[in-house]
């Protein structure tokens, strides 16, 4: 089968087509055809998906009539079939295309119509610093997987702008959403430790955000965070795009590195977190 679909010279020749077409690399693997679809829009996606698919099968019923009807392989009729048959699928597809030449080739060669073409909005963020007296404690956790390596990190800012503290410590193999809610209970905890009263944690997961506010917090940190409220006379939680949290993110990332319940603290900007969020600065997200 590995000889038939990938490396016999009738589907070489009919791979290369295909790879022309798409401007990829010539696939030599069922890993190969997953592994090209990355980056592409997600109606070109299902395009390379139909196309990449129905070639395997055409290929394949092409070697049993070759083997059981004696049929000459003729490679022109089936690259015409596949265009064919790849046009035919575009009834079901979902997916759009983006305002790119790339994707509007595929579409034209394909004889495709009708795709939506999706659209960049451009949101503006901006960074805002913490009230007098409070202290703004930015949270963030990353894994690597989802469940998958993962860390923590924050970053606190005094209402002048100066780095107070910071923070980045390894969790072990767990989910990005532990990772988060960690991020946000060692902060506290360490809050709790700087004797501040008043304090805003913000953080880029909604998620973590609706279920401490709705007090349903997983039950392995139920204690230390009740512990963290009792401790503090003012808590309020923010809401923020990752693009105005980039620290935290960038401490959180290190926290990965680290083994697990080992946790780093800094009484100021560590050296290798390079630059942070200003007030000045505009900040902006693409979706």
């Amino acid at each position: 089968m590995d000889h038939i679909l990938w490396h016999c010279t009738f589907s070489t020749q009919i791979w290369h087509w295909v790879s022309d077409i798409f401007q990829c690399i010539i696939p030599k693997s069922f890993e190969d055809v997953m592994m090209i679809s990355r980056g592409k829009s997600s109606a070109v996606k299902e395009i390379w998906y139909n196309c990449a698919f129905n070639t395997m099968v055409e290929i394949w019923f092409t070697r049993n009539s070759a083997l059981h009807e004696g049929m000459k392989p003729d490679v022109e009729k089936l690259k015409q079939r596949i265009m064919k048959i790849t046009g035919e699928c575009s009834v079901r597809m979902k997916g759009k295309v983006w305002g790119k030449m790339y994707d509007l080739q595929i579409l034209l060669f394909f004889r495709i119509s009708g795709i939506q073409t999706k659209t960049t909005r451009v949101i503006q963020c901006l960074f805002q610093l913490p009230r007098w007296n409070q202290v703004l404690i930015c949270c963030d956790g990353a894994s690597k997987g989802n469940p998958g390596v993962a860390g923590l990190g924050f970053v606190a800012r005094s209402n002048s702008g100066l780095c107070v503290g910071a923070a980045s410590g390894g969790f072990g193999i767990t989910t990005n959403y532990l990772a988060e809610v960690m991020a946000l209970v060692v902060a506290g905890e360490w809050a709790v430790s700087k004797s501040f009263q008043e304090v805003c944690f913000q953080l880029d997961s909604n998620a973590v955000l609706v279920a401490l506010s709705t007090d349903r917090v997983p039950w392995i940190i139920k204690s230390r965070w009740e512990k963290i409220k009792r401790n503090n006379s003012s808590i309020n939680l923010k809401h923020s795009y990752r693009e105005v949290n980039f620290s935290a993110d960038n401490m959180a990332k290190k926290g990965t590195l680290l083994n697990i319940g080992v946790v780093k603290y800094y009484n100021e900007k560590p050296e290798f977190l390079g630059r942070i969020e200003t007030e000045e600065d505009i900040y902006f997200r693409f979706s």
